[in-house]
């Protein structure tokens, strides 16, 4: 592929298969939040007819899927953006304007998830991006997680993704979602566990504790429904701390562990009244608490 070949690929396409959907319609462009930075307003607009972009947000700053796809991702050279292009959008090149993509449910297990690559994160800036808005710093959550990219059907798509024993599960700003329903495991040689339901829970508590030599083990969930076939492996611990979601579904977890497991003790008093850790950790950093 050339870079004029690459320039012929739709940009509403490009950004699809990277799961970025527009906000709106209108007048016959698609306005998305931008996909290289954080902002509250959508102001990065494409032309279909035209094939181009600008970013109102940013300078007016805008040109072809090239020029895009570097701004993406500020390390890249032309040639590194062009395989970029190549390796998101297979061999298939989309050279015709696509229908406007319909929304992802906010969050479901798809089936047929066939992960292309991982990487380590820094590479991708919409990934980075998306970190710093949930106040997680990109060192914190290299130990932990990294940029999986992926296909459902013939869509590319990529996301921030935790490994579990079954697979990976995988976010965005726009969608959240597995592989396969898995628990992950992160182990320290501690007898001390912590306990999370997702993993920015987990990113959230080591921000907190930055500075700490000492290390729990630490379990991620990644949803509830993993939690019945983990009470053996949970039991296994001298000391229990549990960070669940201040939600109904997060409760009554929290008290089957203290009802069946007397060494667990709820944390969740630690950030109430918000509904989780990383909200909590969010509103702390917004208001200019230091770590």
């Amino acid at each position: 592929m050339n870079a004029k070949e690459a320039n012929k690929i739709s940009i509403i396409t490009y950004l699809d298969q990277m799961g970025i959907r527009p906000s709106k319609v209108k007048a016959g462009y698609c306005f998305y939040y931008s996909p290289y930075r954080e902002e509250s307003t959508p102001s990065f607009k494409v032309s279909p007819s035209k094939n181009l972009w600008v970013d109102f947000g940013d300078g007016n700053a805008g040109g072809t899927l090239i020029d895009l796809v570097l701004k993406m991702n500020p390390a890249y050279t032309v040639p590194d953006a062009i395989r970029e292009i190549e390796t998101v959008n297979g061999s298939s090149f989309f050279l015709h304007q696509p229908a406007i993509p319909r929304p992802d449910p906010s969050e479901e297990t798809a089936e047929g998830i066939k992960i292309i690559k991982t990487k380590p994160l820094g590479s991708n800036s919409a990934i980075s991006d998306y970190l710093q808005s949930r106040r997680i710093l990109l060192d914190t959550a290299k130990e932990f997680c990294c940029e999986v990219y992926y296909r459902i059907g013939d869509n590319r798509y990529f996301g921030l993704g935790n490994p579990h024993e079954n697979g990976w599960a995988i976010r965005n700003k726009y969608w959240k979602g597995c592989t396969a329903q898995g628990v992950s495991t992160y182990c320290n040689n501690s007898a001390d566990l912590c306990l999370f339901e997702g993993i920015f829970d987990l990113l959230s508590y080591r921000e907190m504790r930055k500075g700490d030599h000492y290390r729990e083990d630490f379990m991620v969930l990644n949803s509830l429904a993993n939690l019945q076939g983990f009470y053996s492996k949970i039991n296994k611990y001298s000391r229990v701390k549990l960070f669940l979601d201040r939600d109904k579904a997060g409760k009554e977890a929290a008290r089957k562990l203290l009802d069946s497991l007397p060494h667990c003790r709820d944390e969740s008093e630690l950030f109430h009244p918000h509904k989780d850790l990383n909200e909590y950790w969010m509103s702390r950093e917004n208001l200019g608490v230091k770590r």
